[in-house]
């Protein structure tokens, strides 16, 4: 067989087992609504769900109130900014199990399941190592970017720890980083040839088919 023969063949290869970007962000959906579900049934009796409802209440009102002009957008800002730090204070015991349990679903699960979650099980793809054995390490950096963790970390360091104004403004950042890595991410893998995304390429990781 001739090298190019090989190189035909070893590019259909990789190509076989190169799972399309709709198998991936299934198997993602799905995930993170089981780690959501779970994390705030955990969470639940310990939240006041009174003390939320009425933030919930507040914030429609506040709404209706610049509707109808009684106050300006401006204003608007300042207080929506203040129920949103209150919302997000509150939801604080939420976060923390997510993480908890983001780390034990996306981490530690799969370590001993060949790279799989229940979503990647279900949509038939898993994660790899492109150096040696998948591991702990590797997943947990994943996760970190792919799945939010670093994020909701430092979102409870900070409303935890940071002034609101100083939440407010960081909590922002965050989101915007976040979002910009994600969509990064997804230019990447439906449009590169070896369809990795940013967080694949930053921990040496892929996402393949398997039958």
């Amino acid at each position: 067989m001739s090298k190019k023969d090989e190189d035909e063949k070893d590019g259909k290869s990789e190509k076989s087992i190169k799972p399309k970007f709709t198998s991936r962000l299934f198997a993602y959906l799905l995930d993170s609504i089981l780690v959501v579900f779970v994390a705030s049934l955990l969470a639940f009796p310990f939240i006041d769900s009174k003390e939320y409802d009425s933030l919930i209440k507040e914030s429609s009102q506040l709404l209706e109130k610049v509707k109808n002009k009684e106050i300006d957008t401006e204003e608007y800002s300042v207080e929506y900014m203040n129920l949103e730090y209150k919302m997000d204070k509150s939801m604080e015991l939420v976060n923390i199990m997510t993480i908890l349990v983001g780390v034990i679903y996306f981490v530690v699960y799969p370590l001993y399941h060949e790279g799989q979650t229940l979503g990647k099980k279900f949509m038939k793809i898993q994660v790899v190592s492109t150096k040696g054995d998948l591991s702990a390490n590797q997943l947990l950096f994943r996760s970190f970017i792919a799945d939010f963790i670093l994020l909701r970390i430092l979102l409870v360091l900070f409303v935890m720890f940071a002034s609101r104004n100083v939440y407010s403004i960081c909590s922002e950042l965050f989101y915007d980083a976040q979002y910009a890595a994600m969509i990064v991410s997804i230019f990447m893998i439906i449009y590169s040839k070896d369809g990795l995304a940013l967080h694949d390429k930053l921990t040496h990781t892929k996402v393949i088919r398997v039958n």
